[in-house]
């Protein structure tokens, strides 16, 4: 079946499904019915090796989880989320400080970029209130 979206033209073939009839029986608005289903295929589990919060492990074709590491080599996952923390609270301190610095300069220059405009159009009050404004961010 051939689709266009936003102008791009590709060919979409649904996916053929595997009907069967079952043995129940209904009756709509007085007439009999017969249900169907749809046969379920297994479908296989991508293989691939993982980590979760510091723990490794892998995953089978059956989507059964295997683990890669020994139990007695691993680090418990608290304990290991306690020293990445540790080593993670100066440089996020460090962030939000940059992040407040350039939200303070951005109301700054916002403020100013209004008094000129006040200037411009001789508004005096708007003017007073607006250099109030600037001394109270400063």
């Amino acid at each position: 079946m051939k689709l266009c979206y936003r102008g791009v033209d590709y060919d979409y073939n649904p996916p053929s499904l595997e009907v069967r009839e079952s043995e129940l029986t209904g009756s709509y608005r007085g007439r009999p019915i017969k249900f169907s289903y749809v046969k379920h295929l297994p479908i296989t589990q991508p293989i691939g090796n993982y980590t979760y919060r510091g723990v490794s492990y892998s995953t089978n074709c059956h989507g059964q989880i295997e683990s890669s590491t020994a139990a007695s080599d691993r680090q418990p996952v608290l304990q290991a989320e306690r020293t990445a923390a540790g080593k993670g609270l100066p440089a996020r301190r460090h962030l939000l400080q940059e992040a407040a610095e350039a939200h303070r300069t951005s109301i700054q220059q916002s403020t100013q970029h209004r008094i000129e405009v006040a200037r411009a159009q001789g508004n005096d009050q708007l003017l007073k209130q607006l250099e109030a404004e600037l001394h109270q961010v400063v």
